[in-house]
């Protein structure tokens, strides 16, 4: 072999070497990123208890807030308990995502949300977008845009939408709105409480068990957000995380409450308070869910001369 050759050979056997080990370095580091990744969603995910999970006995009370468990992730608060220790997240939560600031204003959006919320106007969608067409939608104005998304995915069925119950998205949020507001002063512990007991058996009827509700209050929010691309990847690689931390044998909250308890009735205190603060309406379409139902009845006989 003449030297020429062998300096040909040498470079190519170098070359190949070097694009090998390029290739090797690029999918490991590829890994290890996507392992910093999980561990920083786990870390972002992760459940705060303000006892030690070993020594933990469940009340009735766990049960709606292991119902509203989702945002005290979300919020890094402990779950289990009642009351909030840290106070200008769920301020400025509830100003800027809800114009809430005031008592008047937090029962006017647990009215809404306990009477229809979305659940109504959602389920809607998915009855119309099943049998028409989404092209038939006018406009290109941000809602219409978000809605037309919307209606493609009932279209294909995605994350088989066509079967999602959207109570979940509607009061685990009313949940957290109740947890939130007491904390701020805005209920006290028995409106509290008592409203907790009025959402939860509607829950407890809709759904299997805590993973059943977990699904759909995850596929609904998906709903709700009505995006594709990285935003939505980022809001599913952290609900996963919410939904393992939730889950999880030893440190999840929905491992440690069952799901199958007897929980107190509802006196319907929230009517109370909406009525003592003049928020009930004079003239209202009737209620389209069994919850808003029983809101209405308990309006019209606690306000019936």
């Amino acid at each position: 072999m003449d030297v020429g050759a062998l300096v040909f050979w040498t470079i190519l056997t170098l070359l190949v070497a070097v694009i090998v080990w390029v290739r090797v370095k690029v999918r490991r580091m590829a890994a290890a990123q996507r392992g910093t990744t999980v561990a920083q969603y786990a870390e972002r995910t992760r459940a705060v208890w303000a006892c030690d999970p070993s020594m933990f006995t469940p009340r009735p009370e766990h049960w709606p807030l292991a119902v509203a468990a989702p945002f005290s992730i979300e919020n890094r608060a402990a779950w289990d308990r009642l009351d909030l220790t840290e106070l200008d997240g769920p301020r400025r939560g509830l100003a800027d995502a809800w114009s809430i600031r005031s008592r008047p204003e937090l029962l006017g959006q647990l009215h809404a949300l306990l009477r229809e919320g979305h659940r109504v106007g959602f389920a809607d969608e998915v009855t119309t977008w099943s049998v028409h067409d989404p092209a038939t939608i006018d406009g290109h104005d941000h809602d219409t845009d978000e809605l037309r998304w919307r209606a493609q995915q009932v279209k294909n069925n995605a994350r088989d939408i066509r079967s999602v119950r959207f109570e979940a998205w509607d009061l685990v949020r009313a949940a957290m709105l109740v947890r939130a507001g007491l904390s701020l002063g805005w209920l006290t512990r028995d409106e509290a409480l008592d409203t907790l007991f009025l959402l939860s058996p509607t829950l407890h009827r809709t759904y299997a068990g805590w993973p059943d509700l977990g699904r759909h209050f995850f596929t609904a929010r998906w709903y709700w957000f009505s995006q594709d691309g990285a935003p939505m990847i980022d809001e599913d690689n952290y609900d996963a995380g919410r939904m393992r931390s939730l889950t999880d044998p030893v440190t999840g909250p929905w491992s440690h409450v069952p799901w199958d308890v007897t929980l107190p009735p509802s006196r319907l205190l929230l009517v109370d308070a909406l009525i003592d603060e003049g928020l009930v309406p004079g003239v209202a379409e009737p209620a389209r869910t069994q919850l808003g139902e029983l809101i209405d009845r308990a309006i019209h006989d606690r306000t019936a001369p």
